[in-house]
């Protein structure tokens, strides 16, 4: 029975796809290409952004099927999922890559990021941080809410600087999703598990248009709400410290932009990298987009499999 609901989900992804991808086109929302990013992403210009719409809605569908196991990532994703759909609509009006202000979006994730923690501190009981099972602390109700709206913001956006490629916040996120399933049968969830692996179809049937060369740009409506579903998902888990692990590619990615602003500035404009996030820094030293991908994609496998021997060893 579940072979047949996971084909069912690809193909209504599919099929919304083919139908969100025609209206993009139709409505000129397109992406704007960076000016100093590499030569290659240029012919990339017209290719329309907000595709996150197209796993989005089947996964906000899904969600009311499993509502008493899935009503923190499903306020995540729409919460953040509207930003990010705003921010695109916003890039279109003012045909900029920047989009809302910098000051102006991060209010919203910091208002959405607490109003998930309130949700999570009254729908969970519980306020522990952890790592595993038996590795947390118990903080209070305020601490855990100001967490929690910090874990939120620094996820998605995380995701949001992963993607900067064809397929590689999707492909680095579906390692994600399975070590999900595996801790939730771990926990005896299997409602859960069943629900990530139906994430993990939506985000196949997207993948069929944001491979290489990529047909439709996942945008900010897709980049901050698979970000807050990762989040969403960790929390309600409760391995939110485990990201450090299975987040990785997350990890580096928003680091090696802090540290390139760090040491550009302190050193009087050199740069650390050739361009961040990182996965630029390799395309410039001529490593193909795919190539970047592919090792990318595998960094998330080792570190989700890791992630998995820490939680069940501790």
């Amino acid at each position: 029975m579940l072979y047949l609901k996971l084909i069912i989900v690809f193909i209504f992804t599919l099929l919304s796809g083919l139908f969100i991808t025609v209206k993009l086109r139709k409505s000129k929302l397109e992406q704007t290409i960076r000016e100093d990013g590499p030569q290659s992403h240029f012919k990339k210009q017209g290719t329309p952004s907000m595709g996150g719409l197209i796993f989005l809605i089947p996964i906000v569908i899904l969600s009311l099927f499993y509502l008493t196991q899935s009503i923190i990532p499903l306020i995540a994703l729409a919460g953040y999922g509207i930003i990010g759909i705003y921010d695109d609509l916003d890039k279109r009006v003012s045909r900029a890559s920047g989009g809302i202000s910098v000051k102006k979006k991060l209010s919203l994730e910091i208002i959405m990021g607490l109003i998930i923690g309130i949700i999570a501190v009254m729908y969970m009981n519980n306020t522990n941080i952890s790592l595993t099972n038996n590795i947390s602390f118990n903080a209070s109700w305020i601490v855990y809410v100001i967490f929690t709206a910090i874990f939120l913001i620094a996820v998605t956006n995380g995701v949001n600087l992963t993607d900067g490629l064809d397929g590689l916040a999707t492909l680095t996120a579906i390692p994600l999703f399975l070590l999900f399933i595996a801790i939730s049968i771990k926990q005896g969830n299997y409602q859960l598990a069943e629900f990530n692996a139906m994430i993990i179809f939506t985000l196949l049937g997207f993948l069929v248009f944001n491979l290489h060369p990529a047909k439709i740009f996942m945008g900010d409506t897709g980049s901050l709400a698979l970000g807050a579903l990762v989040a969403g998902m960790s929390i309600l888990l409760n391995i939110e410290l485990l990201l450090i692990i299975f987040g990785f590619i997350y990890v580096v990615e928003s680091m090696s932009v802090l540290m390139q602003v760090v040491y550009f500035k302190s050193t009087g404009g050199k740069r650390l990298f050739k361009m961040a996030p990182l996965h630029h820094h390799y395309e410039l030293l001529g490593w193909s987009e795919i190539k970047v991908v592919l090792i990318f994609t595998l960094i998330s496998f080792v570190a989700s499999l890791l992630a998995y021997i820490i939680y069940i060893v501790l």
